[in-house]
């Protein structure tokens, strides 16, 4: 059993995404992997040995140009438009990195001693982090404004070359990306024993089912990813028992002003509650019904009020937020001009009240 110990920077977005982009590079050479994150960094466990012929596969994991589009759409600025040369120019160097097999071997040794090493340090480096990536990186490190000195934004935010391609090709392949009228929705799951070749096809699921950000706003929809999410770990259970891959959602939205992106707010997504939904033989039929409702008000004016209650109940599932969920769902069924979504069985009701909080 080989372990690589990837120590956190405090930027969540980016730590993340370097993981899920170290436990990528792993599997192309090594196949088996799982990752987790065990607090202070994220472990990666492979069973094989590095096969460094394998390198050239990596560039499986590097997505459409659209992918680049949206992964980098604060220099793309639109994706209905051509690759930018800056994009262009930042995949080219990420593809050089990965070429490069004594680089490859470089990250690997770095990441495999035993003793966990200090973290990056943010701010050095020779490649920008974009907002995308880290909405913590938006501003830049702001320089000292002393009285009466002039005001600055600041340099830009710089990381390794290392870090920030595993950070993109994380970014790419583990992040579910989406936009509205005005704004974008950047998700990502935190792993929980993860392994990546169940993972894989559980994003390719996942993106399918989520068209858009949902016309109730970027926390219902949140809320639909991740009940989708949990739903797809229910169906890659493991010897007939539910194992959860992921353990919270990272999330990041941004608002477009004209041509530019602006950070809107960021922060964690539980996923405790529906977990534990999950493992109830009774109520787990329960996550069903909430991604119809999820997926069917999605697009559709006058229903913003019932996803709205129901991604309340599912983030906080407190009494209150539980029964004004309840009230709103009944009163939605009463109304003839509606679409019903059906009524609870009494015993799917209490087994949900057991994991309601006061």
């Amino acid at each position: 059993m080989n372990q690589y110990f990837l120590p956190k920077t405090g930027w969540e977005f980016f730590d993340v995404s370097r993981a899920y982009g170290l436990g990528i590079l792993i599997d192309v050479l090594s196949g088996d992997v799982e990752i987790s994150d065990m607090g202070g960094y994220y472990l990666i466990k492979t069973s094989g040995e590095p096969v460094f012929h394998r390198i050239d596969d990596i560039f499986t994991y590097f997505g459409s140009d659209d992918d680049w589009k949206m992964t980098l759409i604060t220099i793309q600025r639109s994706t209905k438009a051509d690759l930018k040369r800056g994009v262009i120019k930042i995949r080219n160097h990420v593809m050089k990195l990965f070429k490069d097999l004594d680089k490859i071997k470089e990250i690997l040794k770095k990441f495999e001693k035993t003793e966990i090493k200090p973290p990056p340090v943010i701010g050095r480096g020779s490649q920008t982090l974009y907002q995308t990536l880290d909405l913590a990186a938006t501003k830049g490190i702001r320089d000292e404004i002393l009285l009466k000195k002039r005001y600055s934004e600041g340099s830009n935010i710089n990381v390794s070359i290392e870090d920030f391609s595993l950070s993109i090709i994380g970014h790419i392949n583990y992040t579910i990306r989406r936009f509205s009228d005005v704004g974008m929705i950047i998700v990502a799951p935190t792993p929980q024993a993860t392994k990546v070749e169940d993972s894989m096809e559980i994003f390719t699921n996942l993106r399918n089912a989520i068209k858009g950000v949902h016309r109730a706003g970027w926390f219902p929809s949140l809320a639909q990813i991740a009940t989708n999410l949990v739903l797809e770990e229910l169906r890659v259970e493991e010897g007939g028992r539910f194992a959860p891959k992921f353990s919270s959602l990272i999330y990041g939205v941004m608002m477009r002003t004209g041509n530019q992106w602006k950070p809107l707010t960021g922060g964690i997504f539980p996923l405790d509650f529906l977990h534990r939904i999950a493992e109830s033989k009774e109520a787990k039929d329960v996550l069903n019904k909430w991604k119809d409702i999820f997926e069917w008000t999605a697009f559709r004016k006058g229903y913003e009020d019932l996803p709205t209650a129901l991604a309340n109940f599912i983030a906080n599932p407190s009494l209150s937020n539980y029964e004004r969920y309840i009230r709103l769902h009944l009163r939605n069924e009463l109304d003839k001009n509606r679409r019903e979504f059906g009524s609870y069985e009494k015993k799917v009701l209490e087994e949900v009240i057991k994991n309601v909080g006061i």
